[in-house]
This record gives structure tokens, C-alpha cells and sequence, in this order.
């Protein structure tokens, strides 16, 4: 019984065996390609002598991280990644309604406190001097009626031909005419003199603080404008209409850009190989992974100041506890495949040991 089960195992095993031969003939025949692990070359230097180093791409100008000013909700954003803007360009706005109903009152103050001054400036008016001068004319003319009436009889006074309380009705008439020319002759003199001149200060004083007001409003809204510092690339955004931008925009900026017409490189050089180096030696530098492709470097600048190491060669003899020396290298001949933020692999050639 039981050999009979092991010849029925051993049939369905050679039908199974004979099956997947037939498939495996199909797909050779249908010209189906196998997929094969791809072979990942570790680059070798081309230098006898050499320092070995990691270097990470950067845009020309250095990576730009976009902050914000103010800690608003976002309102639109104006650029999509990829973007090429000119210095200027607006990246995003904030929510800013009541800002800009604020700035429209100040700018409505600042006008009032401007148009008050060019008031008082253009004094005294040509229509006010001719109708005050009227009026000083007609007080004038007012004297001299109750002048002559009171002359009439300043002599009856002894005579008894007029009675006293005539004469002094005359009288007390002139004299009120007197006061009455008086104060024309004041007003007259003090609307043709044009505006105080304290309250010309006072005026322009308004002005200024108006203007101050504007400014500071215009300020208050312009920094929720969210601009380009120079022409750039748009490399990353990490903010959405609605949302708060992040309250720290050093570690997770909401956006980044850069000048990518070239592109650098940020080499860093142990600390243990900073005394071999040399800025005119040699440099070049290949992808991870990819060491068909060599790329020629050219040096521009050094900064003079030892940083602790980030990025790492994956070496086994390498150090992880030191700091490094960074170098900028221009990437001489950028092809597809190069971006920010890429890590490379840097050999730099030094003098042989003697």
C-alpha cells in the first residue's frame, strides 16, 4: 500500500518537474527577458596617491531655505517644483485680510494728514482776503456814519439843544463802530498773514507719524509676501495652501532653491588627511554606485574651519568620530543624472609617501 502511494508521489512530481521545463521553454521562445540583479561598481581612484572623501551637490548659489516671517496660514502658493523664478518672483503668500484692511486705514489717514497740510500751506486763500477786505470795508464805512453823527452834536452838550441821553446814545454808537474796526482790521491782518506757523508744525508732524503708520502697515503686509532673493530653481516645497508654515525653517524649511546652471560640490576632507591636501591637486568624483562616469572638478573655495562630519564613505577603515575640512569643487561637466543634494564619492590626488 504504502509503495503504491510512493509511485504516486513520484509521478506527480516528474508531471510538476516536466510543466515548469515547458513554461520555462515557452518564455525563452516568447523572447521574455529574466530579470538579473544589477552590478553596483565601487569607483576606484585614478591616482597612485590619493585622499578619499564624500561630497554632497549643491546648487551654485549655495541651497536657499525659504523661511516666513511671520507664523500665518498659508494662502496660495505661486510655484511648483522645477520652477524657474527671477529675483523678485513671488514663492507663497500668508493670510493676510486683516492686514491689508489695515494698511487701507492708514493709507486713508496718511492722505487726510496730507491734504490738512497742503491746506494750511496754500493760505491765506485769495477769495478769504477779498471777502474780509469787504468786510473791513463796510466796518470802516460804519464809522464813519456814526463819526459824523456823533460830531453833530458833541458841541450841543452845554447848549441843552440836544438831550444827554441822545449825545451819549451817539456816542456809546461810535465808539462800538471803533471796536468793530478794530477787530476787522485783526481778522483782515490775520487771514492775509496765511497759517500759524505752529500749526504748520503741528501739521507736518501729523504727516510724518501718518507716513510712519503706512510704512509700518505696508511693512507688516509686505512680509507676508513671500519673495525670491534671486533668480533660481525651485528644488523643494514643503508647504500646502492651509496650512502653518514650520515653526522651525532651519530643519524643515517650507521651501528651497538654488542656481542650478552649475552645480557644486561640498567635499569634506577628514581632519587626519587636512595636512595632505592641496587646492591645485587634482579632483574628481563618481555617483554611488556608478563609477562609469568620472567627473573632473575644479576648486573654489576653502572654509577655513573644521565642522563635524555628516556624511560618511561607508569605508572600513574609515573614522566617524572626527571632524572635517570642507571644500567647494565646481562639477566641470554636469550630465543627466547629477542633483542636489546627491552624494559622491571624491578622490583627491596628494604627493606619494617618500
Amino acid at each position: 500500500m504504502n509503495r503504491n502511494y510512493f509511485k504516486w508521489i513520484l509521478l506527480i512530481s516528474g508531471l510538476c518537474i516536466v510543466l515548469v521545463a515547458i513554461s520555462m521553454l515557452n518564455e525563452k521562445a516568447n523572447g521574455a527577458v529574466i530579470p538579473t540583479k544589477q552590478i553596483t561598481m565601487r569607483p576606484v581612484s585614478p591616482f597612485k596617491s590619493y585622499i578619499s572623501a564624500v561630497g554632497i551637490v549643491e546648487a551654485k548659489s549655495d541651497n536657499i531655505f525659504i523661511g516666513s516671517p511671520v507664523n500665518r496660514v498659508v494662502d496660495k502658493v505661486e510655484v511648483q517644483v522645477g520652477d524657474n523664478v527671477k529675483a523678485g518672483d513671488v514663492l507663497f503668500r500668508l493670510e493676510a485680510h486683516d492686514l491689508k484692511a489695515d494698511l487701507e486705514t492708514r493709507s486713508i489717514a496718511f492722505e487726510n494728514a496730507v491734504a490738512n497740510l497742503e491746506k494750511l500751506e496754500a493760505l491765506p486763500r485769495a477769495e478769504d482776503v477779498a471777502a474780509s477786505a469787504a468786510a473791513l470795508k463796510s466796518v470802516q464805512i460804519e464809522l464813519n456814519q456814526t463819526k459824523a453823527l456823533y460830531d453833530r452834536v458833541a458841541g450841543l452838550q452845554k447848549s441843552g439843544a440836544m438831550s444827554q441821553e441822545e449825545i451819549n446814545r451817539r456816542r456809546y454808537a461810535f465808539e462800538q463802530a471803533e471796536a468793530k474796526l478794530q477787530q476787522s482790521q485783526a481778522e483782515f491782518d490775520k487771514i492775509k498773514a496765511g497759517a500759524w506757523k505752529p500749526d504748520l508744525e503741528i501739521a507736518r508732524l501729523q504727516v510724518r507719524q501718518a507716513k510712519a503708520n503706512l510704512q509700518r502697515a505696508e511693512a507688516n503686509f509686505q512680509r507676508t509676501i513671500i519673495q525670491s532673493p534671486l533668480d533660481a530653481t525651485i528644488l523643494q516645497i514643503k508647504i500646502h495652501e492651509g496650512e502653518f508654515p514650520p515653526s522651525d525653517s532651519s530643519r524643515t524649511p517650507p521651501m528651497i532653491i538654488g542656481n542650478i546652471n552649475d552645480m557644486h560640490l561640498r567635499v569634506s576632507i577628514n581632519q587626519y588627511d587636512a595636512s595632505f591636501y592641496s587646492s591645485s591637486a587634482p579632483a574628481v568624483a563618481f555617483l554611488q554606485g556608478n563609477a562609469r562616469v568620472e567627473f573632473p572638478l575644479q576648486f573654489v573655495n576653502l572654509e577655513p574651519y573644521f565642522v563635524t562630519k555628516q556624511n560618511l564613505t561607508n569605508e572600513i577603515t574609515e573614522k566617524v568620530d572626527t571632524r572635517v575640512l570642507q571644500v567647494i569643487y565646481l562639477i566641470k561637466e554636469q550630465e543627466q543624472g547629477v542633483y542636489v543634494g546627491q552624494q559622491m564619492d571624491v578622490f583627491i590626488e596628494t604627493p606619494p609617501a617618500t
